[in-house]
């Protein structure tokens, strides 16, 4: 019972407290907040100490306690964003946020988005330019969330407000490509993109295709590419930067890509990686970074022999 309390705290803190106190100021002073918050070792602490194990096999570390500070920094910021969502209107983009309306000449279109720093304001700026957005999304549950109840309800106000950003309703992964071919054919005007996540850890069940990562053999899911070429429209590449010295924002949006061109899910995993290299602690997926490294056995394999 106290653990489950102390948990529970720890949400409390972590999701709610800490970074919805940096939406009651300017985001300057919000941002000054968070860092002087970031200090504290024992926030977000499994999550850092997991991710910074396997960083450190890929890219040079030289203070790890800076590192885990910087990390713990982006994760303020990204939860932050929910809240400064909520409260700020598409001004704030102007103020705080580099690069937000340049955008490919596009109509609908699939944009490619990463796990890499917080992403809550690339969406905000897309919509700016008239787009409504179809976001593909993994289901909540209170395990993916932590186990907590706190955590859970924050989840689910996080997926609510993806919703209004997107101005539609959220695509969950059962019939994901089926729904989002028709959201795009259905659109005469082209002003719908879907919206995912390329670096998802795959699934068994997942279409994937190998690449070179951090110079060895991996594998990432194709799902996105093949929802561009059902759907025939363009894909767009989209990186979301965050500057940990002033809190500011910065978007790169490359494209349009076509997406039966040969290597070029190769091509999207290299802009991945070195923004990983770049600001490795603004990737919040390290933790399942094997995963992209557990080849599946060819198809043609011979099964395992039985005694």
């Amino acid at each position: 019972m106290l653990a489950s309390l102390r948990r529970e705290l720890r949400a409390l803190l972590e999701l709610y407290l800490i970074p919805g106190l940096s939406a009651l100021a300017p985001w300057p002073l919000g941002f000054r907040w968070l860092r002087f918050c970031s200090r504290f070792s024992w926030l977000y602490h499994q999550e850092w100490q997991a991710a910074l194990a396997q960083a450190r096999l890929y890219v040079p570390i030289d203070d790890e306690a800076l590192w885990a500070r910087q990390f713990r920094l982006a994760r303020l910021v990204d939860h932050a964003d929910l809240y400064l969502c909520m409260t700020r209107s598409d001004r704030w983009l102007a103020r705080h946020v580099d690069g937000w309306n340049r955008w490919p000449d596009v109509g609908g279109a699939v944009g490619v988005f990463f796990h890499w720093c917080p992403g809550f304001w690339a969406l905000r700026a897309l919509r700016q330019q008239g787009v409504t957005i179809s976001g593909l999304i993994a289901p909540l549950s209170r395990r993916a969330m932590g186990g907590t109840f706190l955590a859970y309800w924050y989840g689910a106000l996080r997926m609510w407000q993806l919703r209004r950003v997107n101005g539609r309703s959220l695509v969950m992964p059962e019939g994901a490509v089926r729904r989002s071919v028709k959201a795009l054919k259905a659109d005469a005007e082209g002003a719908t993109w879907v919206c995912g996540m390329l670096d998802v850890p795959p699934h068994p069940n997942d279409p994937t295709e190998p690449v070179t990562l951090f110079e060895r053999p991996a594998h990432f899911t194709t799902g996105l590419f093949g929802i561009a070429r059902i759907s025939k429209v363009p894909v767009v590449i989209v990186e979301f930067g965050l500057d940990i010295r002033t809190g500011r924002r910065d978007l790169t949006a490359t494209g349009p890509y076509d997406p039966s061109a040969p290597g070029l899910l190769q091509e999207a995993v290299d802009i991945w990686q070195a923004r990983i290299r770049e600001r490795p602690w603004g990737f919040f997926l390290w933790a399942a970074m094997p995963a992209w490294f557990d080849l599946p056995p060819p198809k043609d394999a011979p099964a395992p022999a039985t005694s």
